[in-house]
């Protein structure tokens, strides 16, 4: 087995009473460059009769650390707790601003006898800590700069702190990570006429994944509610595919 790729970075924020869990709209973070998590276990054992009688080494905490392309303040803000003024599109930082739990997924391609695969792993309950800033002046060479921020692995009220699944496509690892988060998956395709540019989607995108015309992705375009919104309007006899999920 030899793990070849990260990508697909999501967090949604966690809402959990009791044994009812659920989380909010699938949001990225970024586009992925490294994760690592750390789990630490509980350690006891217990001896009797000069021997080992009992041992602990279950799931105790953990930290993920994640190594984003950019620190948007429109991602950052509400994974951190913080609010974006609607006026100035300022970032507003307090001392007084509590991180919300969320749940954070991602996938990793890997090659398995010469198959690939996608394999999901989500954590059901992690809260992140401001990052460090640094930065550095341009030297003789451009060296890019990356984001990194920590979050604390935690449990829920039921135990469960992590669940994973492989895949061997990688709609379906998109469709699995989606529904952990609580979305459904879906995928509509239009005829473009060269003069619609909205079109009405049979749900409301909670998350969209990709949106191609003629088999070309594109991000020109806006949604509010059912309605995908292009930039112009898509040519005559244009195929344009939309794959989102959204919240059942």
């Amino acid at each position: 087995m030899a793990k070849i790729g990260l990508n697909n970075f999501k967090y949604g924020v966690l809402s959990e009473t009791e044994d009812t869990v659920s989380y909010g709209a699938m949001q990225s973070l970024g586009k992925a460059v490294s994760a690592n998590v750390s789990i630490t276990n509980n350690s006891a054992v217990l001896y009797a009769d000069d021997a080992i009688a009992e041992t602990d080494n279950t799931f105790s905490a953990g930290t993920i650390t994640l190594t984003v392309d950019d620190d948007g303040d429109t991602v950052f803000a509400p994974l951190l707790g913080h609010e974006i003024d609607s006026n100035t599109g300022e970032m507003l930082r307090n001392k007084n601003d509590e991180a919300p739990y969320v749940g954070v997924g991602r996938i990793i391609n890997k090659m398995v006898g010469g198959v690939r695969k996608y394999k999901v792993e989500f954590l059901s309950k992690v809260k992140f800590a401001e990052p460090s800033q640094e930065s550095n002046t341009h030297g003789e060479t451009t060296e890019f700069g990356t984001q990194q921020i920590e979050g604390t692995i935690a449990t829920l009220n039921s135990g469960e702190w992590s669940k994973t699944k492989t895949f061997t496509s990688h709609a379906d690892a998109i469709s699995y990570l989606a529904s952990c988060f609580g979305q459904t998956t879906t995928a509509e395709t239009f005829a473009g006429d060269g003069t619609t540019a909205a079109y009405t989607l049979a749900h409301s995108p909670a998350t969209i994944f990709t949106v191609t015309i003629n088999g070309t992705p594109t991000t020109a375009y806006t949604a509010s509610g059912t309605t995908l919104t292009f930039d112009s309007a898509p040519a005559d006899g244009a195929v344009i595919y939309i794959s989102y999920g959204y919240n059942a």
